[in-house]
């Protein structure tokens, strides 16, 4: 009779020590979940400022062309210096856009 209490007893205590650490387990991924979304909306509102950025920086081409349209005194820069076929300037938008992303924020 007693051997069945104690066997009961230890049984119990087994079952919640497993819960405990199961619990645990799954705390310690959800943080590790949560710390890799906020990463991710750091990392897309950094992509958005660079992109914003490059977008920026590209404005003085618009720029020198109104000042010549206004009879400015502007030099083109030489030939070497322009974005050829081969400088990361050249990159088609769509290669730049994040999919991915847009489906995984809904979520």
């Amino acid at each position: 009779m007693y051997f069945r209490f104690g066997a009961a007893i230890v049984l119990l205590v087994i079952v919640s020590v497993i819960g405990v650490a199961l619990e645990k387990q799954n705390l310690t991924y959800r943080r590790a979940i949560s710390q890799q979304r906020y990463r991710l909306d750091v990392l897309v509102e950094e992509y958005a400022q660079r992109r914003l950025q490059a977008q920026r920086l590209g404005a003085p081409a618009r720029t020198i062309k109104s000042l010549e349209q206004q009879g400015g005194d502007v030099k083109k820069p030489p030939r070497s210096a322009q974005a050829g076929p081969s400088s990361p300037l050249s990159i088609p938008r769509a290669t730049l856009l994040l999919p991915h992303l847009q489906e995984d924020r809904h979520r």
